[in-house]
Parts: C-alpha cells; structure tokens; sequence
C-alpha cells in the first residue's frame, strides 16, 4: 500500500503516528512550506514534493492524506480521487458547498474508498450510547466545544481561511449530534465579537440551534476565548433517556432509571485511521463510518450557521450546491 499525504503541518502528524503503529510507511509528502516537506519527508524516509499534481502522477499512491486548512481546499482530493486513491481527509472538508460538491461527484465517478477525520464517530463511549440508544427515538442534542485559542496561531482565527470556530471546530460536534440524531433542516445562530483583542476576527462566543428532520431539537454552543473543564462535551435526550459524552473518554447517564457510568479506553483517533485502512484493504466502504458525503452534511449545516450569524433569521441546510 502506497501512502502519501498532502499537506503534512497539524493533525497529519497524529494520523502519521496512527500508520507508524500499524506499521505502513509513508512514501511521499507534498506541503506549500518546502522546509516542511523536506523536514517530514527525512523523518518517514520519504519523497518531498511542493506540488501535489506532480506527487499523485509521479507516486501513483493508493492512499492520500489530506489535511490542510479549510481555505487551502481546492482540487486535492478530487484530484487524488480522479487519480485512483483512496482518500482521508483532515474536517472540515472544504470552505465552501461548491469546492465539496464538487469532489463529492468525483469520489462518486471513481467509487474510491473515502473517509473524512470526525474521530468521535469511532470512540468507545460513542460505540456504547449507539448500543445504548439502540432503536429508542432521540428528540433532543446538545453540544459544546469550548476552549481558548491562541492569539498566534498562523491562519486559526482568521474567518477568511477557517470561516469560523462552528466551521472549523465545533465541526466535531455538529458532526456527532448528526451521528445519532440525523439530518438536520434548519438553524438559527447568534454570535457576538470583539470579546478578546486577539485570537480571532469572527464570533467568539456563539449559540445555535437546530431543528432537525426527524422533528429533533438541539443546541450547541462554542467559543474560543474561556477554557472549561469538560471543554468538548455532547448530551443527548429522549422519552427517559439522558446520556452524556464527555470526550474523549467519558459516558454518564440513566435509561428508564437505570444509571449509566462509563469509561473508554479508545478516543477514536486512532482506530479512525485503523478503520479507514481496513476499508482500502478490503475496499469495503462499510467499515468507514464517517464517509465525504456525510462530512457533507455536516459542513452544509455549519455554513447555514454561518449565514444565520449574518441574516439574524432561520437558515435551510443545503443538502446540495446549486449553482
């Protein structure tokens, strides 16, 4: 198996841990920074190139990587998928509906096994409230991702580049609170700026809920300007049913009265990568559980947040570019 990465700064050095362990090398490195590319390159004995074009023709690679900033996204993994690998991909998927539109339709042309980096889809304590919720209806979800970023990160804070802390890191929640409760089909969002001199020129400090399809109900709150105990946390709630994730590791609750004490082992980050290399082994897409056109989903809710923050209105999810 033939494995490059595009873009090698960040969480790629997470999923490059995650192959060390299961023991497959990697070939070829592309980044923008060349210094970075040959410093990444000399540590996995590997190719270095600055132009990902020039990578997927010389390599020929089975499996990419790609994690790069939302900004960054234009046609790497359409054309790794055009290309004939299976691809990873680091969340958010792209910045924008028509840039993912776009490689949806080519990992759908090629078919190739593809899967995108929410690593909560593959933790112990979500495997447990799936079997837990089992076929019972859930009709509320609530999340949380807060944290204080820092003031000098090199693209972060900047919206132009990350379009904001709901698109590119509450990402993990919205996704999650999808896992179990479904589509959802409207949001309304508020937003406030301005609350630090320094880490970020969008909202810091936001609020959205969602109405979801099946009739659901959910909020999710982010900010990145106050550090919190249980800083990433999701709730989830039906007829006697509450149980709390408290990722990564954490899963407390009662159903029909009984309690719920949990503790994983497992924080999904690497058994993500594991299971994505099981699904190219046996080009079997079932064992991927958070697939491009899922991440989709998620980044079309994201974007309506987005938009809500600027109209003050309700906002429809796009289940769909339309030009």
């Amino acid at each position: 198996m033939k494995i490059a990465f595009i873009g090698v700064g960040g969480i790629a050095g997470n999923y490059r841990s995650s192959l060390k362990k299961l023991q497959h090398p990697i070939a070829a490195v592309c980044d923008i920074n060349a210094d970075r590319a040959a410093a990444i390159a000399a540590e996995e004995n590997a190719t270095a190139y600055t132009d990902h074009h020039k990578m997927l023709q010389k390599e020929n690679p089975d499996v990419v990587f790609t994690c790069i900033p939302p900004g960054a996204h234009t046609t790497q993994v359409a054309d790794a998928a055009k290309s004939g690998a299976a691809v990873f991909v680091a969340k958010p998927v792209a910045q924008d509906l028509a840039t993912a539109q776009t490689t949806c339709d080519a990992i759908e042309n090629t078919g190739v096994i593809n899967q995108v980096g929410y690593m909560a889809r593959y933790s112990d304590i979500t495997d447990k409230a799936k079997r837990l919720v089992g076929d019972r209806m859930l009709t509320m979800g609530i999340g949380r991702f807060l944290a204080r970023m820092g003031a000098n990160h090199p693209w972060w804070g900047k919206f132009e580049v990350s379009r904001g802390q709901m698109v590119e890191q509450t990402t993990h929640v919205f996704d999650l609170i999808r896992y179990f409760l479904g589509d959802v089909e409207s949001v309304h969002a508020f937003g406030i700026k301005d609350v630090s001199e320094d880490i970020a020129d969008f909202e810091e400090c936001t609020v959205c809920n969602l109405k979801f399809k099946s009739g659901a109900v959910g909020s999710i709150t982010s900010t990145c300007v106050a550090r919190a105990h249980e800083n990433f946390a999701t709730e989830l709630l039906g007829d006697d049913i509450y149980l709390k994730l408290t990722h990564d590791l954490s899963l407390r609750g009662q159903i029909d009265g009984e309690g719920i004490d949990y503790t994983g082992e497992e924080a999904g980050y690497f058994r993500q990568v594991e299971q994505f290399i099981k699904a190219v082994q046996s080009n079997d897409q079932g064992f991927v559980r958070s697939s491009y056109t899922d991440a989709f989903k998620t980044l079309a809710v994201t974007l309506a947040a987005n938009k809500s923050l600027e109209t003050g209105q309700i906002e429809p999810v796009l289940e769909k570019h339309s030009d």
